[in-house]
């Protein structure tokens, strides 16, 4: 009897690197499909929540409810809903239709927007905002689509750009000898916008 439950062992022992294979296999495989069958174009700590993408998708007029009339924080979320997941167009569009006049541009500049962050990381993202906006044929949109991309981006000159300092708490070639940490801390020359 003890041979076996031992002969067992063994032979669910020797079955064990297989199945883990298989499965870390198919892990593998169903976390490629996910991550590519979507354009993200806001790094992953930057991504509005999936929870939130969802309740979005079921009820895209929650983000009326939840602006309350102002017309920055319906841009804002429309901006951080496109810009996390580009498929969520059609839901746009159906905010569009429930939303009032007043607040159908500051849809328009938060589409506007979504497309600048999608820009240079995914060009055809851009292309399908760009022919949405068309598509909705609402001059509201529209409007608040072309008051952003009237905006002309900040350029910063190369001669302002600051050269860049060795961190003052290591010194040396290889910055690998303790500095002072009590030296003063260098202020920068611009402040950030």
């Amino acid at each position: 009897m003890l041979r076996r439950d031992r002969s067992r062992l063994l032979g669910l022992h020797s079955r064990a690197p297989i199945l883990a294979r298989s499965i870390l296999a198919v892990a593998c495989v169903t976390l490629a499909s996910v991550s590519s069958a979507t354009a993200h174009c806001l790094p992953l700590l930057l991504r509005t929540p999936p929870v939130e993408l969802r309740l979005f998708s079921a009820d895209p007029g929650h983000v009326l409810k939840y602006a309350k009339n102002d017309k920055t924080k319906i841009e804002g979320k429309v901006t951080e809903y496109l810009a996390s997941d580009p498929d969520l167009l059609p839901q746009i569009g159906k905010l569009v239709s429930l939303a009032p006049e007043s607040s159908r541009s500051a849809i328009g500049r938060g589409m506007a927007r979504a497309a600048q962050h999608c820009g240079p990381i995914e060009p055809k993202v851009v292309q399908s905002i760009i022919d949405y906006v068309r598509k909705l044929q609402d001059s509201s949109v529209s409007a608040g689509y072309a008051s952003i991309e009237s905006d002309a981006p900040v350029q910063i000159s190369s001669q302002s750009k600051p050269a860049p300092q060795s961190n003052s708490l290591f010194e040396g070639e290889w910055n690998m000898d303790v500095g002072n940490p009590f030296a003063p801390v260098p202020l920068p020359l611009e402040l950030p916008r």
